[in-house]
């Protein structure tokens, strides 16, 4: 066993954890229907050559003198557990599949005692399985997903032929991470932090329901979908605009995020991959950072000038992204609240399905099993996916202790009006799109 000190995105994680407990950890989930011939014991095997292969999955925690550090265990493979449902009534088995999967990932873990990496097969048929891998989100990230997901790939088809996967040796771990990053000089980047967030106030939406003393953890999601045609023109005004359409869709929010607050000034966070170096790219970890994006509506701008304030926040945060928000959030000195996060309650995310279509793999067609919505630790988290095909499906995240569902769906309206109207018209003043379109 190795002992090692958390990174500092870990220690953010943790108090977030443990400050804000609820009934339901964050854990990043793998869901895969697998229709075909499965051979279960290729399978077992290539799940545990991908947890050997990286130290993160197989990394505990513990508290030392109260302080937590990272427990490194030694290669043992993982137990996949095999749940056979074909007893059931055939009508009855994708009911019991879903609730199977939803009770072991909405479930609060014990960060000290409990295995924080899971790995599940349900059998509904012969040729018909729902595997699940789970991972308790100090452990890893959106991206992490997508590596598991690849290497699993590949070490099935190479257990089939009795081989070993034939992946590149990594050259770090996670826990290489964590010292470079206790040793990198972020004096600079932190001063740029410093000096563009001093000062900024909370956003102050309106609610449905008091704000209770402590966070709440109970939340539910909202979907919408947009058009095809709508996804084109912010594709298209982010082409004219030489910006990316997730400065577009970032600004629409802030219009949105003003007209509900009466506020010109506020912060919206955003995740980032935060791995800054290509010996990082194939790790699995908590490399993901959260960017604080301050919106500037002042002096009531054409949403082209928003555009240009936004192009350049987002382009300057992006350049100094590796510096982690707890030390953004320490060296700011904003006080902890029981009752919501620091600096920013609102994230905006523009997110990738790990398998967004039916695909090969050998004799197996694999598809997303869905799992459900992440848990929400801020009051509204908007997640769009990108769809060239149907358009855009956008995703409210939202604590239900604040807000009632038809408010949700309410500001999803909204926000889709705001979109179509700024790319219809981005020279229009904002106080001209409320005007218009209010």
């Amino acid at each position: 066993m190795r002992h090692l000190p958390l990174s500092a995105l870990q220690q953010r994680f943790w108090y977030l954890c443990t400050a804000y407990p609820g009934d339901a950890s964050p854990i990043l989930v793998l869901n895969w229907r697998l229709r075909g011939p499965l051979d279960v014991p290729a399978w077992q095997a290539a799940v545990s050559a991908v947890v050997d292969r990286h130290e993160s999955l197989r990394t505990g925690f513990a508290l030392r003198d109260g302080e937590p550090v990272q427990v490194v265990m030694p290669p043992a493979g993982i137990d996949t557990d095999v749940v056979d449902l074909r007893a059931l009534p055939s009508d009855e088995r994708e009911g019991r599949a879903a609730e199977l999967l939803s009770a072991r990932t909405h479930r609060l873990l014990d960060l000290t005692a409990d295995p924080l990496v899971g790995s599940r097969l349900l059998r509904l048929a012969d040729d018909h399985h729902v595997w699940c891998f789970t991972m308790h989100h100090l452990l890893a990230d959106g991206a992490s997903l997508r590596i598991v997901g690849r290497e699993i790939r590949a070490a099935y088809l190479a257990a089939l032929d009795g081989a070993t996967p034939g992946l590149p040796e990594l050259e770090l771990q996670y826990g290489d991470f964590a010292q470079w990053q206790s040793e990198h000089d972020q004096a600079g980047d932190l001063a740029y932090w410093h000096e563009r967030l001093a000062g900024v106030p909370p956003l102050e939406l309106p609610t449905d329901l008091p704000r209770p003393v402590e966070k709440s953890a109970h939340s539910a999601e909202h979907l919408r979908q947009m058009s095809p045609a709508l996804a084109a023109q912010v594709v298209e005004l982010s082409r004219r605009s030489r910006c990316t359409p997730f400065m577009v869709l970032l600004a629409a929010l802030q219009v949105l995020l003003g007209e509900r607050s009466g506020q010109d000034d506020f912060c919206v966070g955003t995740p980032v991959a935060g791995r800054v170096r290509a010996e990082f790219e194939p790790v699995v970890g908590l490399f993901a950072n959260t960017l604080a994006l301050r919106a500037d509506l002042s002096a009531d701008p054409s949403f082209a000038d928003l555009l240009k304030r936004t192009r350049s926040t987002v382009i300057a945060g992006l350049q100094r992204q590796s510096v982690p928000l707890g030390r953004v959030i320490a060296a700011l000195g904003v006080p902890r609240d029981p009752g919501r996060t620091q600096l920013f309650d609102v994230v905006f995310s523009m997110r990738n399905d790990t398998i967004a279509s039916v695909s090969q793999l050998g004799p197996l067609h694999v598809e997303g099993f869905p799992h459900g919505h992440a848990k929400v630790l801020h009051d509204l988290v908007f997640d769009i996916w990108r769809l060239d095909e149907t358009g855009l499906r956008a995703g409210i995240r939202y604590d239900t202790a604040l807000f009632r569902p038809e408010t949700v769906d309410e500001l999803a309206r909204r926000y889709e009006q705001i979109l179509a109207a700024v790319v219809a018209r981005p020279g229009d003043r904002l106080s001209e799109l409320a005007a218009r379109h209010g």
